[in-house]
C-alpha cells in the first residue's frame, strides 16, 4: 500500500502546484546528502518537503540545509539555478529573457505532463532471485535509428546465447551465435533494415527463446531526437539535468533505448540523484518490464527521504 500511495503522489510527473500558481520550471536535480530541501509555495502554506520532478511556481521559496541541494530549471529560458544552503531560502522570479530552444522546451513538457488518470498498476519489487533469469530490455517496444542498433539483455554471464533480427513475415535477416550477455550492436554493414516493425530473438539451450519487437525509425524522425539531445548538450546545463533533458527528449520520440542509455549514463555520474532513479522507473513500465520498474522506483523513493 505504500508504494501504490507514493507512485500516485510522485510519479504524475510532476507534483501539481498549488492551486492558482502557473509553474515556470522544475527541480530536476534533488541531492540530499545529509541535508533537506524544502518549497514553500507562494499561494500559501508551510514548508514542505521537495519530491523528485517538483514543478515551481513565481514567488515560491525553495530552501535548503545541510548539504542538501536543488538544481531548478525555467521553461522559457536556458537560465538554471543551484540551490543551497547559502543561498536559501531562494525566491523563485520568472527568468528576465527568453532562449531555450524549442527542442529543450519539448522535453521539459513532456516532463510536465499529468497524467489525468493513473495509469500505474500496483508494482512489487521482487528478489533478484524470483526474476525470469533472462530478460530483454533493448530495444523493446522502442523506435531505433537504422543505424544505432544495439541489443540487451540481462541474463547470466556463463550462458552463450544466438541472437537474431526477425522480420515481420518470420524471415531472419541477422544473426549471431555464441555470443555472451550484451550489448551486441548490429553493424550497418551487416544489416541495413528499412523503416518498419521488427522483433528480436534471444535463444539459449539452458533458457530457450525471449522475444521483444521494435521499429525502425524514418531518418526524419532519428535526425529529430539527435538535434533534440544536441540542444541539450548546448545548454550546458549540469550534468543530471543533462541527462534527465536528454532522456525526456528521446522518450517523447518512443526511442526508449536511447533514453534508458542516457539514464543509465547519469547515474553512474550522479548515483545518488532519485529524479533519474525516477525517469528510468517510468521507462521500464513504459516498455512492460515492470520488476526493473519497482526497483527504480524503491530506489528513487530512498533517495527522495532522508531520517
Amino acid at each position: 500500500m505504500r508504494r501504490v500511495v507514493w507512485l500516485v503522489a510522485l510519479l504524475a510527473l510532476p507534483a501539481l502546484p498549488a492551486a492558482g500558481a502557473e509553474p515556470i520550471g522544475l527541480i530536476t536535480e534533488l541531492h540530499l546528502g545529509n541535508g533537506r530541501v524544502e518549497v514553500k509555495p507562494a499561494a500559501g502554506g508551510d514548508w514542505q518537503t521537495v519530491k523528485p520532478l517538483f514543478a515551481i511556481s513565481a514567488g515560491d521559496q525553495v530552501r535548503a540545509t545541510g548539504a542538501g541541494r536543488a538544481v531548478l530549471v525555467f521553461v522559457s529560458s536556458q537560465r538554471n539555478t543551484v540551490v543551497t544552503h547559502e543561498n536559501s531560502p531562494y525566491v523563485v522570479l520568472p527568468p528576465p529573457q527568453p532562449g531555450l530552444g524549442e527542442r529543450v522546451k519539448s522535453a521539459l513538457a513532456f516532463l510536465q505532463s499529468t497524467p489525468r488518470e493513473p495509469r500505474r498498476k500496483a508494482l512489487t519489487a521482487r528478489s533478484s532471485a524470483e526474476l525470469v533469469p533472462v530478460v530483454i530490455v533493448a530495444p523493446r517496444e522502442s523506435d531505433v535509428a537504422a543505424d544505432g542498433i544495439s541489443l540487451e539483455w540481462i541474463g547470466p554471464a556463463s550462458a552463450r546465447y544466438a541472437a537474431r533480427i526477425v522480420s515481420a513475415d518470420g524471415r531472419v535477416l541477422w544473426e549471431k551465435t555464441n555470443v555472451a550477455a550484451g550489448p551486441l550492436a548490429v553493424a550497418p554493414a551487416d544489416v541495413r533494415l528499412a523503416p518498419g516493425r521488427y522483433r528480436w530473438e534471444l535463444e539459449s539451450p539452458e533458457y530457450g527463446i525471449q522475444r521483444a519487437a521494435f521499429d525502425v525509425a524514418t531518418a526524419e524522425a532519428a535526425t529529430g531526437v539527435r538535434l533534440a539531445v544536441d540542444a541539450v548538450e548546448r545548454s550546458r546545463y549540469p550534468t543530471g539535468t543533462a541527462a534527465l533533458l536528454k532522456a525526456a527528449g528521446l522518450m517523447r520520440g518512443r526511442f526508449f533505448a536511447d533514453a534508458r542509455r542516457e539514464l543509465l549514463r547519469g547515474i553512474a555520474a550522479n548515483p545518488e540523484e532519485p529524479t533519474l532513479h525516477l525517469l528510468l522507473g517510468d521507462l521500464y513500465e513504459r516498455i512492460g518490464l515492470d520488476n526493473l520498474a519497482a526497483g527504480e522506483y524503491d530506489q528513487a523513493e530512498a533517495l527522495s527521504v532522508r531520517p
